[in-house]
């Protein structure tokens, strides 16, 4: 998900995300705030190596984000997380 660059005062506030393990096996997921024109990171991970139960799921607070900002996950297995946005909006 990436937070509109236009206009440049657009913020993302009270982001919340689903991440669902549909798998019969445990994954950890790491998630990544990134800033415009950067790179995922340790400095801009918000929840990292979280480990979600087989079939289960966890609901994360997503920080204030700004224009331009991206958000970007990591799961231990491919395809094996589903991200859902459940809550947040954007503000300029």
């Amino acid at each position: 998900m990436t937070v509109p660059s236009s206009p440049l005062t657009t913020l993302l506030r009270g982001g919340r995300i689903r991440l669902v393990n549909t798998t019969g096996a445990a994954v950890t997921a790491t998630l990544y705030a990134v800033p415009s024109a950067g790179t995922a990171a340790a400095g801009n991970a918000f929840v990292s190596a979280k480990s979600i139960a087989a079939n289960d799921y966890l609901d994360v607070d997503v920080p204030i984000m700004p224009a331009g900002a991206t958000l970007q996950a990591l799961a231990s297995a491919a395809t094996s997380i589903t991200a859902h946005m459940v809550g947040g909006g954007l503000y300029s």
